[in-house]
């Protein structure tokens, strides 16, 4: 980190220790304006200029990293792949609900199941039943990847659109599938790890 990066980000961070330190947050009303009136307080963050907020956020996520990367396991890239869709979904003007763009894999039309399908049916008749996993996986990236590429590059039938929307698009449903994938890994393991007892269910009263 240069030195202009440094002096930014210690500026940031005695800005916001300052703000906890008081028991508020630091208020950018002139002085005397309290005598004119009540006025609302503006946030720590809203205190720094967007240079320094750009750097805090870059040295926040350097640490994050840095502990998420040392503790190891799934929790750090779940979280930061749900960062990424709120702040892309923020990006397109949304409200962010990562939680429910997630489920929403799970509750797609029926167009999602007939591209399992195709694309199953496609991989039997190419590789055939014994097909090398590698090969089928391979193949399986590709369409992925492939399809990805094609929305964000594709151009809509009623007129021009900002092509940088569309590939946000792209962007959003490729986190999306990952932060889905990720979270059925989760899942499984955690049904995994329960008794058998717990993990079996309920019999009805009366049947063995």
């Amino acid at each position: 980190m240069n030195a202009a990066s440094e002096q930014r980000l210690f500026e940031a961070l005695a800005t916001i220790t300052r703000a906890f330190a008081d028991g508020g947050v630091p208020s950018l009303a002139p002085a005397g304006a309290e005598a004119a009136g009540p006025a609302d307080p503006s946030p720590a963050i809203d205190a720094l200029n967007p240079e320094t907020r750009e750097v805090l956020g870059e040295a926040a996520l350097a640490v994050a990293f840095g502990a998420f990367a040392s503790r190891g396991g799934d929790g750090g890239t779940m979280h930061t792949l749900i960062a990424a869709l709120g702040l892309m979904a923020i990006q397109c003007g949304e409200e962010p609900d990562p939680p429910a763009e997630i489920l929403a894999i799970a509750a797609e039309d029926g167009r999602v199941e007939e591209e399992i399908d195709r694309a199953g049916e496609a991989l039997d008749e190419e590789f055939g039943k014994d097909a090398a996993p590698d090969a089928v996986i391979g193949a399986l990236e590709a369409r992925i990847l492939g399809t990805a590429v094609t929305l964000a590059g594709c151009t809509m039938p009623d007129g021009p659109v900002d092509q940088s929307i569309v590939r946000l698009r792209a962007a959003r449903a490729l986190a999306r599938l990952a932060a889905g994938m990720m979270a059925m890994s989760l899942a499984g393991r955690a049904e995994a790890a329960l008794p058998a007892e717990a993990a079996a269910p309920a019999q009805p009263a009366g049947k063995p």
